[in-house]
């Protein structure tokens, strides 16, 4: 491993388990088995830091996913399958991501935000192909729902034993869940509610 990977990882386990702010970049060097001097000849910041874990993510979540396809349903499976797959192989990196996304400076955002808009986007044209007749609104709402389900289980409570078929059933949850933007699901939820009132 890498001097620079080393350090990556340190970052990663520290700043899933103690926050970006909890932890300092001599810290992050003493869990690294490095000094703090050595750190700053790979790293700016510790803000860059996170920046750079923050990219890996995205690569990895848009190598996963590789070209778009025309059949919605065969997209559809592939971004939950890679998405739950990435949250599963990367329980930290995920509770980073989801902890510290507004962390970061302007310098920093702006790019994250711009990768992170174009898997977003991913998902919102799928989505919009398989069920049609949604609005940009409702799409993006349902992606964030989906990605917020699929990373729960991180949230386990320490010493909590992580179910075998873990990835099975949040997929089958996801799947389920997004069935709720076909316009009968969506209809007959609009009528009972308007109905009970």
């Amino acid at each position: 491993m890498s001097r620079e990977d080393q350090i990556l990882t340190a970052a990663t386990q520290l700043f899933s388990e103690r926050s970006f702010d909890g932890v300092g970049v001599d810290a992050i060097a003493g869990a690294a088995g490095i000094t703090g001097s050595a750190v700053y000849r790979h790293f700016s910041s510790k803000e860059e830091i996170l920046a750079v874990l923050f990219d890996r993510l995205l690569d990895a979540l848009l190598v996963r996913i590789g070209e778009p396809t025309d059949s919605p349903e065969f997209e559809i499976e592939r971004l939950i399958a890679a998405h739950v797959e990435f949250t599963m192989e990367n329980p930290e990196l995920t509770i980073i991501w989801n902890r510290e996304q507004t962390t970061l400076s302007q310098v920093y955002r702006a790019n994250i935000m711009r990768r992170k808009r174009a898997y977003v986007d991913r998902w919102i044209r799928a989505l919009g192909a398989g069920y049609p007749g949604r609005t940009r609104e409702e799409l993006a709402s349902a992606v964030r729902a989906v990605h917020s389900l699929i990373s729960s289980d991180t949230s386990r409570p320490g010493g909590a034993k992580r179910p075998s078929n873990i990835a099975v059933v949040l997929s089958s949850m996801a799947r389920a869940s997004l069935g709720a933007l076909a316009d009968g699901y969506v209809s007959a939820v609009a009528g009972a509610t308007n109905g009970s009132q």
